[in-house]
């Protein structure tokens, strides 16, 4: 699936380029009035530590313009958030990467229906520390062949003979961690694949720390992080082919940075949608201009306009299930949602 994913996130640069939201209007939802009552439980987020830092800065603001709406932000994990969503403990489960077919089918076994809402777009950063000065770049072969299960690499020399002959101390997310799965997924091309000598950490932070304090160390994060930390660590290039591409807000938006640019997803139960008004509010509000706003000023990259206007469409049509269920190779997100987004209520 993630294999199909890149084709996807690529070929959106194909039609619509690197403008992100700043041709034409956006389509918006009607500015919900805002409300001083809410139902008094509580609107309960968490998953992704990636998705994070947008999400906690949306509810911030959101509860400052709704008084009472008490949202919860935490961050277990994709794979922990996903886990909880189907216990029914939160009411949006927050991912770094598609849903996995198991996932949905543990839903769909507990009648537990949802909407998937891609709310910006991020690159896995390849970081080292700064004092690393013979790292110019990284092919996607090279990276596979130092992070897959059975590799055979343990010095920067055996990665390229010109490298130092020193140990290479490697940092890594937790395996509950969406970032993670795409990672290995991607790179490796078999999820959960990944060197057994590998340092996990849960806290992205932490591997930032690590890579700052160990000159050989390597290891892997959300643009975001690297972004926040500049005078900590740097980022590599990665070249798939086509020359090495750095993370930008450019490169990112417009899939150039392949195969390592991904979505980043709410997953919102629709039983809370439909029942809680701060729930359908919170979304609103998500998908408006503040979310936005909190999604750029988080070192995130927006929505590009006509992917956005297909997912507020699709919301609005209140269309539940997953868009990556029968994903083809080469099809784009933007159609995927809009066609989607053309029906009502019909679980995919």
């Amino acid at each position: 699936m993630m294999r199909h994913l890149v084709l996807v996130v690529g070929a959106i640069s194909l039609s619509i380029g690197i403008c992100i939201l700043t041709c034409g209007c956006r389509q918006e939802f009607s500015e919900p009035s805002r409300a001083h009552y809410f139902d008094a439980t509580t609107l309960t987020i968490d998953g992704s530590s990636t998705v994070f830092p947008i999400v906690e800065a949306i509810a911030e603001d959101f509860a400052h313009d709704h008084p009472g709406s008490n949202p919860t932000v935490n961050k277990s994990g994709t794979g922990s958030g996903f886990q909880k969503f189907e216990r029914g403990e939160i009411d949006i489960a927050t991912a770094s990467r598609p849903i996995q077919p198991e996932e949905d089918a543990a839903l769909k076994s507990k009648a537990i229906d949802y909407i998937e809402i891609p709310i910006a777009y991020d690159g896995v950063s390849i970081i080292v520390n700064p004092e690393n000065d013979w790292v110019d770049s990284l092919t996607t072969l090279e990276l596979k062949r130092a992070w897959n299960q059975q590799s055979l690499v343990t010095y920067w020399s055996d990665i390229r003979p010109n490298f130092p002959h020193e140990k290479i101390v490697f940092h890594s997310p937790t395996d509950n961690h969406g970032t993670y799965e795409y990672f290995t997924e991607t790179i490796n091309r078999k999820r959960d694949d990944l060197r057994e000598d590998c340092q996990k950490d849960q806290e992205p932070n932490t591997i930032i720390q690590a890579i700052a304090g160990e000159k050989y160390a390597i290891g892997y994060a959300g643009f975001n992080y690297y972004e926040q930390n500049r005078d900590k660590v740097r980022v590599v290039p990665v070249d798939a082919g086509r020359g090495p591409i750095t993370p930008s807000a450019d490169t990112i938006a417009s899939g150039a940075y392949a195969p390592l640019s991904r979505p980043l997803f709410l997953y919102v139960s629709k039983r809370s949608y439909d029942l809680k008004p701060q729930v359908k509010a919170f979304v609103q509000f998500a998908l408006g201009g503040v979310g936005d706003k909190d999604v750029r000023e988080s070192s995130y990259v927006g929505l590009p306009k006509e992917l956005h206007d297909a997912v507020v469409a699709r919301v609005l049509a209140e269309q539940t299930g997953t868009v990556f269920a029968h994903l083809a190779p080469g099809a784009r997100l933007v159609d995927l949602y809009s066609k989607a987004g053309q029906g009502k209520g019909n679980r995919e």
